[in-house]
């Protein structure tokens, strides 16, 4: 029979807290998948090992990637051991299942007041981790669970708003009323009763913003293809004076996205291939291929620059924009991080992104310009140019 090899104490703090929260009123009344175990359970108690198999267990138990039948005995048996100190679970007599030691309420009272003590905070960047924002609002009030929402139109990725529970209603109202900055931009801080309808608005747009684009195909057969409205975002740069103010730059601009003077400096090798082609070999767009730059331009804003800035409101696609430029594209994974960055734009002192010694502002691609960019993008005609006629309209968040 296999020894029960005690826990460190670091691992028996998360393990607790991890299993409590599986069981706890915050999860159960959401998570299907438990409530549905647990309702097929004559006793309320389901196998230990399914819950060590859970990913966040297995990471806490350092078990890799196992299903629940590989989980070692002696794994089982020492979580059991440490979970009979949790007053909240219950611990079958053979350390082999695990439950809840009190009945849960009725599941639409539950709802009902998690709701009122949880708040939705945005934006976050694409890859924040649960914990950074768990450690964030433990420093204003007591914060009982966190959740990262997926992309509505996107399972795979985070929405960029995450929701956060408080022991108690008066400390959610409170954080409510606060001003706070995560990563070095405000927070919006909003209901979750707020969030709920805006999720269901953006919903409804998701099953209906993918419109089709007519193009010949190389039998010149008509095909139909979609894309997603709002990934598109454009950006004009202006140099941030030492008063505070700005101007206008007038940086050398490539006239065909082939000059190879563009940028002084910098050279650009645009590949021949069409994007379809390119996108079946896993590239997404024409690359550029940056050279030492002369000297002077290492003050100039580059891509790695503004994905720095844009990483945090979502997940970047593509930057379309070579060094010494004054405008160029953004293309995100999700219109959602699109919004967030315009917004975080408009309500900035400057009203823009500070990129370096420079301020981006922004603008929305919207109607016939947003259509045009994705019709040349897919044809393979390269680098999308433009004039603030054919943009979307101004600063619209």
């Amino acid at each position: 029979m296999a020894t029960a090899t005690p826990l460190c104490e670091e691992t028996v703090k998360k393990v607790i807290r991890q299993v409590e929260f599986y069981f706890s009123d915050s999860n159960l009344p959401r998570d299907k998948f438990m409530s549905e175990t647990i309702s097929n359970s004559e006793d309320g108690l389901i196998d230990l090992s399914l819950i060590c198999s859970f990913s966040r267990m297995r990471t806490h138990l350092n078990l890799g990637d196992v299903k629940s039948e590989e989980v070692p005995e002696e794994t089982v048996k020492a979580v059991a051991e440490t979970l009979r100190s949790s007053p909240f679970l219950k611990v079958s007599e053979d350390g082999k299942r695990i439950g809840r030691a009190f009945e849960l309420p009725k599941p639409e009272e539950v709802i009902q007041q998690l709701d009122n003590r949880t708040i939705a905070a945005s934006p976050l960047q694409y890859d924040v981790k649960l914990e950074d924002v768990e450690s964030f609002f433990s420093q204003f009030a007591k914060v009982t669970s966190v959740r990262l929402p997926r992309h509505v139109s996107d399972k795979r990725l985070f929405c960029g708003t995450a929701l956060i529970e408080f022991s108690t209603e008066e400390d959610a109202e409170s954080i409510l009323k606060q001003s706070l900055v995560h990563a070095g931009v405000e927070l919006e801080l909003k209901t979750k009763k707020d969030f709920d309808e805006e999720r269901v608005k953006l919903e409804e747009a998701s099953a209906t913003t993918n419109v089709a684009v007519g193009r010949n195909d190389r039998k010149n057969s008509t095909a139909e293809e979609t894309y997603t409205k709002g990934l598109i975002i454009s950006f004009t740069l202006k140099k941030l004076l030492p008063d505070g103010s700005v101007e206008e730059i007038t940086l050398k601009e490539s006239s065909n996205g082939n000059d190879e003077n563009a940028g002084e400096g910098v050279e650009k090798v645009i590949s021949e291939k069409p994007t379809e082609e390119m996108e079946k070999e896993n590239v997404e767009t024409p690359e550029e291929k940056v050279v030492p730059a002369k000297e002077g331009m290492k003050d100039l804003v580059s891509r790695e620059d503004l994905k720095e800035i844009f990483d945090k409101y979502g997940s970047v696609k593509y930057i379309e924009f070579a060094i010494g430029e004054t405008s160029g594209f953004i293309r995100f994974n999700e219109a959602e991080a699109g919004q967030k960055a315009r917004a975080a734009a408009a309500l900035a002192e400057q009203g823009g992104l500070i990129v370096k010694d420079y301020i981006a502002t922004l603008d929305s691609v919207t109607g016939e310009a947003e259509k045009e960019y994705w019709g040349k993008l897919r044809g393979g005609q390269g680098r999308y140019k433009d004039s603030k006629n054919n943009r979307g309209g101004g600063r619209c968040v």
